[in-house]
C-alpha cells in the first residue's frame, strides 16, 4: 500500500504546479494534456486528474472513457473520503468487467494555499500480479529461513544429545553395578541441572539402599537371636529345674544334722541356688525375647508414662532421680507398656553404670521441638567405653555382671517401631545421656 502512495504522491507533486495553472486561469488545456501525457510515460503509470467537483480533466487513456468503460466522474467513495472527509489519500479495489486492480487516490493542494485543487487517480493494473508474486517470494524466504533454522537447530540437537548422553551412560554404569552386597559409591555433578537432580535422586537412592541393608542385616540378626535365645533358654531351664529340687533337698537334709555341718553347708548350697536363679532369670529373658510380640501402634500419652516410671524408681533413699517434664499433653503412636517399660530400663541401667561408692544421680527431661518429643536420661556413671560403643544395642552384649544383655537391644527396636530413634552421647569417666525421640501424634 505504502508502495502505491509514494507513486502516487511522486506524481501529485510534479502536476501541481500545471494543475494550479489551470485552476486560476481556466486555460492551459492542451497542456494540462500534454503534462498528464508526458508524466506517464516518464512513470510508466495510467494518470487520471478530477476536479474539486469530481468531474474527469484529464487522463492518459482518454479511449477508457470514450468508449464508456469508466465513468468521467469521481469514485464516489474517494470523493467522501478527499473532497468530504478532507483526507488525503485513500486505495480502493476498482474493476473493469473481469479485470480487478487497485486504483490509489490523492488529493492535490496548492503549496502556498493549501487549497484542494482536484484529485488524481492512478490505476494500478498489475497489482495483484505483484502482489502475488510478492506474496510467493515471501513464502519462499520464509520456507528457507525455517529450513535454515531446522538445520541449524538439528545439528545442535546431535551435539547437545551428545553432550547429554555422556552423563545419563555414566549413570547408566552406575546403577548396572549397584548391588546389595558391597559398597557402592556416589556420583558426584557439581551443576545444579536436570542431570544434578537426578544424580541428587540417585545419591539419595543410595542412602535409602544402605539404610535398607542395615535395617535387613538388623532384621536377620534379630531372627537369628531369637532362634538363638529360644534354644538356649529351652537348653538351660531344662537341667535348672532338677538341679534345683536337687539342691533343695540336699540342704533340708543337711539341715537335719548337728550345728557345725548345718553352718558348714548351708553357705555354699545358698551361692548354688542364688546362682541357678540367675541362670533361670537369664533364660527367661531369653524366652520373653525370642517370643516377644509385634508391639502395638496406638495414640497414648507419653509424659504420663514417664511420670509413673520415674515414680516406681523414686522411692529409694541411696539414689536421686531428677526430672524436668515440660508442662502438658504430648501424645505420640506407639505401645505404651512396652515405652513404660523401655524407660524403666534405660533408668536401671543409668542406676547401674554408677560406680561403687557415688550415689546415683539420674537426671530425666522432656520437651518438644519441631513436631517432634525428646526424652533424656543422663547418669553420672563411668560412661561407655570407646571401644564398645558400637556393640551396645546388640542383642546378649553387656557390660554389667549379670543380666542377658538384651534391654537396650529391645528398647531400640521399640522406639523405632514407633517411628523414632534412640542414641546415646557419652563421655569416660563423667556419664552418659541416652536420647529419645518420638514424632508427635496429630
Amino acid at each position: 500500500i505504502e508502495k502505491y502512495f509514494e507513486k502516487a504522491e511522486g506524481v501529485r507533486n510534479n502536476i501541481v504546479n500545471t494543475l494550479e495553472d489551470f485552476t486560476e486561469s481556466g486555460i492551459g488545456g492542451p497542456d494540462m494534456a500534454h503534462s498528464i501525457t508526458q508524466l506517464s510515460q516518464y512513470s510508466e503509470l495510467d494518470i487520471n486528474l478530477f476536479d474539486t467537483r469530481g468531474r474527469l480533466i484529464g487522463t492518459s487513456q482518454p479511449k477508457i472513457y470514450q468508449h464508456n468503460l469508466l465513468s468521467e466522474f469521481l469514485n464516489p467513495l474517494a470523493f467522501n473520503s478527499i473532497l468530504e472527509d478532507q483526507n488525503n489519500s485513500i486505495l480502493l479495489n476498482e474493476s473493469v468487467g473481469f479485470l480487478e486492480y487497485k486504483s490509489a487516490y490523492v488529493g492535490i493542494r496548492s503549496f502556498e494555499s493549501a487549497n484542494l485543487l482536484g484529485v488524481l487517480s492512478i490505476p494500478f493494473f498489475e497489482s495483484k500480479y505483484e502482489l502475488d508474486k510478492e506474496i510467493v517470494v515471501i513464502l519462499i524466504n520464509i520456507l528457507n529461513i525455517f529450513t535454515f533454522i531446522f538445520i541449524v537447530i538439528l545439528i545442535a540437537s546431535y551435539f547437545a544429545s551428545r553432550v547429554l548422553t555422556v552423563p545419563l551412560s555414566l549413570i547408566t554404569q552406575k546403577i548396572k553395578k549397584t548391588t546389595l552386597t558391597g559398597y557402592n559409591e556416589p556420583l558426584e555433578w557439581d551443576s545444579d541441572d536436570e542431570i544434578g537432580l537426578m544424580v541428587g535422586e540417585y545419591n539419595r537412592m543410595l542412602k535409602n539402599l544402605e539404610a535398607s541393608k542395615t535395617a535387613l542385616g538388623r532384621s536377620e540378626k534379630e531372627s537369628a537371636w531369637r532362634e538363638m535365645a529360644q534354644q538356649v533358654a529351652h537348653e538351660i531351664k531344662n537341667p535348672l529345674t532338677p538341679m534345683k529340687l536337687t539342691l533343695q533337698h540336699l540342704k533340708r537334709t543337711l539341715s537335719q544334722g548337728n550345728n557345725e555341718e548345718k553352718n558348714s553347708s548351708e553357705k555354699p548350697l545358698n551361692t548354688l541356688l542364688q546362682q541357678i536363679d540367675t541362670l533361670s532369670d537369664i533364660a527367661t529373658s531369653f524366652s520373653s525375647f525370642a517370643k516377644m510380640p509385634v508391639p502395638k501402634y496406638q495414640r497414648f500419652e507419653i509424659s504420663s508414662v514417664l511420670r509413673k516410671t520415674i515414680q516406681l524408681h523414686d522411692n529409694n533413699a541411696e539414689q536421686n532421680i531428677l526430672s524436668d517434664i515440660e508442662s502438658g499433653n504430648h501424645h505420640v503412636m506407639g505401645d505404651a507398656q512396652l515405652m513404660g517399660r523401655i524407660f524403666s530400663n534405660l533408668i536401671i541401667n543409668g542406676i547401674q553404670s554408677v560406680p561403687e561408692g557415688t550415689i546415683p544421680k539420674i537426671e530425666i527431661g522432656l520437651l518438644t521441638n519441631n513436631n517432634q518429643i525428646v526424652i533424656e536420661f543422663k547418669d553420672n556413671g563411668s560412661g561407655i567405653p570407646e571401644e564398645i560403643r558400637d556393640k551396645i544395642f546388640i542383642p546378649n552384649f553387656s557390660t554389667k555382671g549379670t543380666g542377658s544383655g538384651i534391654g537396650l537391644s529391645i528398647a531400640k527396636r521399640g522406639i523405632e517401631h514407633a517411628g523414632g530413634q534412640l542414641w546415646f552421647e557419652t563421655t569416660t569417666g563423667e556419664g552418659t545421656t541416652i536420647f529419645v525421640e518420638l514424632p508427635l501424634a496429630d
